[in-house]
């Protein structure tokens, strides 16, 4: 969706319209995350994006990853997305110690290029057991996931599952995000951004940025949520804090 928007910005601009996906948690806070790095070091030409703590999901986002199991993992290589088989494995402290993570196809391997101009962006959730599970699974696997039967038949047993973290859950949770940006000189400046839960951010975020946009806050085109409203949007919110590791 990203793409194919972004595709658009011309056309968008000369009907002087502005085109802006990814309002939520998907990508409001990393988008944010990502410029901020750049603007800590313009000349970046790599950008990893590390995302912990959604531990718990709804109904919609498990069958959601249940229709995404049989495609292929993107990241953003030489400016152009890349699909690859298998997603790339790493890790990353959120604060407690060093966590195994799994790359994911998140927006920001689209968004981040237009925010930043950064050629290469990999996002990695930390490794939650669906995600770990579905990473293991062969080739072979994965394409029967991606049957219409199997995924008549996921779903159906997804949906017999509680309908999502509970209020009391939401309220408790936090997200965690680590940006690492890198030059061709090898500098690295790295980001922590804490946020509140995922689903509880998606409603403030999503519900302001439409208000703006229905007071007149916007550029006609293509836009990020940084490009919309700057790199400092994010902490305009409750509960966000953000803190650079390295001078």
């Amino acid at each position: 969706m990203f793409e194919a928007l972004a595709a658009r910005d011309a056309e968008a601009k000369r009907a002087g319209v502005m085109l802006l996906p990814g309002v939520g948690f998907d990508v409001v806070p990393s988008d944010c995350l990502a410029a901020h790095l750049k603007r800590r070091l313009p000349d970046a030409t790599d950008l990893k994006i590390y995302i912990g703590g959604l531990s718990s999901v709804s109904r919609g986002t498990a069958k959601t990853m249940v229709e995404g199991a049989g495609d292929a993992v993107r990241l953003r290589r030489n400016a152009k997305v890349t699909a690859l088989n298998r997603p790339n494995s790493g890790s990353c402290d959120f604060g407690n110690g060093t966590k195994p993570t799994i790359q994911v196809s998140w927006g920001d391997v689209s968004t981040a290029y237009y925010s930043t101009g950064i050629p290469n962006i990999e996002v990695q959730f930390e490794a939650v057991p669906m995600l770990s599970a579905l990473s293991r699974m062969p080739g072979t696997v994965k394409s029967l996931l991606a049957l219409g039967v199997v995924q008549g038949l996921l779903k159906s047993l997804i949906d017999r599952q509680p309908e999502g973290p509970s209020d009391d859950a939401r309220r408790q949770a936090r997200a965690v995000l680590i940006g690492v940006a890198r030059n061709d000189r090898g500098d690295i400046v790295r980001t922590r951004m804490r946020t509140p839960e995922g689903y509880t951010l998606t409603a403030m975020t999503s519900a302001d940025a439409a208000t703006r946009v229905a007071s007149g806050e916007h550029k006609a085109g293509f836009q990020t949520p940084s490009l919309a409203f700057g790199a400092d949007y994010i902490l305009g919110f409750e509960g966000v804090t953000r803190e650079d590791l390295n001078a």
